[in-house]
């Protein structure tokens, strides 16, 4: 004979116990947080990953910990996970880490980070690329060399013998100069690619309308200059290496005043965005445009939408600026439609705070 077996009535304090053992025994670096946002609580794998004491932890606001995306964090409500996300630590150090952020609607419900450092892979990722662009910077000087040459010979030979030559003796040597400067170009562009992940970075605080206004006078006065309605918004700052950041607003300007060129009445416009608490610098043009479907090819090097002979280039420019912003800790996108215009938009990490 069996008897029903009875469940002893298990008390919210011994359910709160259970719940708080489990958590600080969770092998998962995890925060929790209050409806302002302030620590109320971190597990054992949090205080050795912070270097601190449960104590030290307590009372520190979100955006200590993730600088960049305090703002957007607030205007969550759902479960997410970020990658590549910059980490402060209360001592001053940081990290790159994933975080799992859970957001309850319900303000009473304490806010979830789970944290994983990311440093050791993030490391193993930077010496491959590092190894890859050691490569293409040697492979680009030691192109120049042969390229050099034939450059050299390919002109002597249109001095010496280019009287002699039939029209269609001429037409090959100029194809031959054709394909030795598209050659020149590619290399220029291989060392640029590589010099944006190689460079040493110093950020500061940057005046971006300036640069861009300095951009902008450059276009204007260059070797295709043409009448472009160029309109820079006043008060665009941000926090980079003004080198590489110039180098980027240069290949950004660069591009759309290229596919604005055979729009009758070219504009571009250089204005900032707010998402979800976070500042897009955004490179608007009024030219060719592109077909969306192909916007995950954008950012690839050597990837060009259009035919060489519409708009020239080797499709380097924004695989370089991809790799400037992600030095940066930030991000790139673009929205475009066929002869509508394109935008490029990217953020930029703020300055870290002072500890």
């Amino acid at each position: 004979m069996t008897y029903p077996l009875e469940k002893a009535p298990i008390s919210s304090e011994a359910c709160t116990s259970v719940a708080g053992g489990l958590f600080d025994a969770h092998p998962t670096p995890s925060l929790l947080f209050d409806r302002n946002y302030l620590v109320v609580a971190a597990n054992s794998a949090a205080c050795a990953l912070f270097h601190c004491r449960h104590s030290d932890l307590q009372g520190f606001d979100m955006v200590t910990f993730f600088p960049e995306l305090g703002s957007s964090l607030r205007a969550t409500r759902h479960v997410t996970t970020m990658h590549g996300v910059a980490v402060h630590r209360p001592d001053g150090s940081n990290f790159v880490a994933r975080l799992h952020l859970v957001v309850p609607g319900d303000g009473d419900v304490p806010t979830l980070a789970a944290v994983e450092d990311m440093t050791e892979h993030e490391q193993e990722i930077a010496a491959a690329n590092k190894e890859f662009e050691t490569f293409t910077s040697a492979a680009g000087h030691d192109l120049r060399g042969p390229l050099r040459i034939l450059k050299g010979f390919t002109e002597a030979l249109d001095d010496e013998c280019g009287a002699s030559l039939n029209d269609e003796g001429k037409s090959f040597l100029k194809e031959i100069f054709k394909a030795a400067d598209r050659m020149e170009g590619l290399i220029d562009g291989l060392l640029q690619l590589s010099r944006a992940t190689r460079v040493e970075m110093a950020s500061e605080k940057l005046d971006l309308t300036t640069l861009a206004e300095l951009v902008t006078y450059e276009l204007r006065h260059g070797k295709t200059a043409r009448e472009v309605e160029c309109v820079v918004d006043a008060d665009i700052e941000g926090w980079g290496d003004v080198r590489l950041i110039t180098t980027a607003l240069r290949i950004l300007f660069g591009n759309a005043w290229k596919y604005t060129s055979r729009t009758e009445s070219g504009a571009i416009r250089f204005h900032t965005e707010m998402r979800e608490g976070r500042t897009w610098y955004c490179v608007s043009d009024n030219g060719a445009g592109f077909d969306m479907s192909h916007a995950s090819r954008l950012f690839q090097p050597f990837i060009r939408l259009h035919r060489q002979d519409e708009f020239p280039g080797y499709g380097i420019g924004l695989a370089t600026v991809q790799r400037i912003v992600k030095r940066h800790g930030g991000d790139i996108e673009a929205e475009s439609a066929v002869n509508q215009g394109t935008t490029i938009r990217f953020w930029l990490p703020p300055r870290p705070p002072d500890r």
